[in-house]
């Protein structure tokens, strides 16, 4: 399994827990702080809600995929020739109905396929973590 590493862009805070929560082995998302709507992927202002406040929440950390793809050759700027194939899962946590987490699937053994349960299993990327999901049973 190769791992793609192109570290995200911290220049505002917006996404800093994210990759804190990763960096401890936890799922964290947003929410709207007066409803709790689960909210991914975090954005400025809450749409067709302007005034609402997002709050970060540790989700659950088990899921279902929803869908996936193979990625067999980087399109990120630079040689990342070594970092493929990989595969991307899109991930609905089990407490956060509606939000599709991207990660990578983390299995030697097991082939993604949608519906499948899986485990939050955050990935090394260079001097990050990257959202991993593996397999569960």
């Amino acid at each position: 399994m190769g791992v793609p590493n192109f570290p995200p862009r911290l220049e505002s805070d917006l996404l800093r827990p994210f990759y804190d929560g990763l960096a401890k082995g936890e799922l964290w998302l947003t929410t709207v702080a007066d409803t709790g709507e689960w909210i991914w992927y975090p954005p400025e202002m809450v749409p067709g809600r302007p005034h609402a406040t997002l709050s970060w929440a540790r989700a659950s950390d088990t899921g279902t995929v929803y869908s996936f793809t193979r990625i067999e050759r980087s399109l990120l700027p630079g040689d990342h020739k070594a970092e493929v194939p990989f595969t991307v899962v899109l991930v609905e946590p089990d407490d956060a109905p509606g939000c599709r987490v991207p990660g990578l699937f983390v299995s030697d053994e097991a082939e993604p396929a949608c519906g499948q349960a899986v485990r939050l299993s955050p990935v090394r990327a260079g001097d990050h973590m990257v959202a991993g999901f593996s397999p569960i049973g």
